[in-house]
């Protein structure tokens, strides 16, 4: 396990999309396994999903999720296995919380199996000597209010917007390999093949553990 220090107000702001996001510091534990995935961030921002999320995230009322998936189970992916969401999909539920049922939602927008994360390997340059463009490269901005961010794993989950995707290419682009072994840059450069396909779709990015 892992701490990290990472965003977050001592007053919850919106940002331009009406996301809950926010500037300064906390401390969440993490594991050690980096794990993003392609999002589509505009998209999500205009579908119903965003408002019903951060409602579920402050109420911690699950309800709104389950009808949201009910109504769009055939866009919805199967979290685990991939694949389409069967209709028996609530039988999968450990935990049968928000986070857990928004962690089914929200692949309408992201696919499960394309995980193209540094797993392990994040670690390795020393992240909390990395300079905060650097830290904010590999993660991203909680979603959510303060004391509630949207966590499915409890081990730490983050957005970024399609802007911030492109500066963060920019300093995944500046951080030296050479030291690395083949392993190492394998899974560096899949993270920074990512990003340039994202920045070039437009899309934003979601990373969790």
């Amino acid at each position: 396990m892992f701490k990290i220090a990472h965003p977050v107000a001592a007053n919850v702001v919106l940002d331009n999309a009406n996301t809950v996001r926010s500037p300064a510091k906390e401390i969440i534990v993490v594991s050690m396994s980096h794990k993003a995935y392609a999002f589509d961030w505009s998209a999500f921002v205009r579908d119903e999903l965003h408002n019903v999320l951060l409602d579920a995230l402050s109420s911690g009322d699950e309800r709104g999720l389950i009808r949201y998936i009910e109504a769009n189970r055939h866009y919805i992916n199967d979290r685990y296995g991939g694949g389409p969401l069967s209709a028996d999909w609530k039988d999968s539920l450990g935990n049968y919380d928000v986070h857990e049922i928004a962690d089914f939602a929200l692949t309408r927008f992201y696919d499960p199996m394309e995980n193209y994360g540094i797993d392990h390997y994040w670690l390795d340059l020393g992240f909390e000597h990395l300079p905060e463009a650097g830290q904010a490269a590999l993660l991203g901005t909680p979603l959510g209010p303060r004391g509630t961010y949207f966590d499915p794993g409890r081990q730490g989950s983050y957005f970024q917007i399609p802007q911030e995707v492109v500066r963060s290419l920019a300093s995944i682009r500046r951080i030296d390999l050479s030291n690395m072994d083949v392993d190492q840059r394998e899974s560096w450069e899949q993270f920074k093949k990512l990003l340039e396909e994202c920045a070039k779709a437009g899309s934003g990015l979601y990373v969790t553990f």
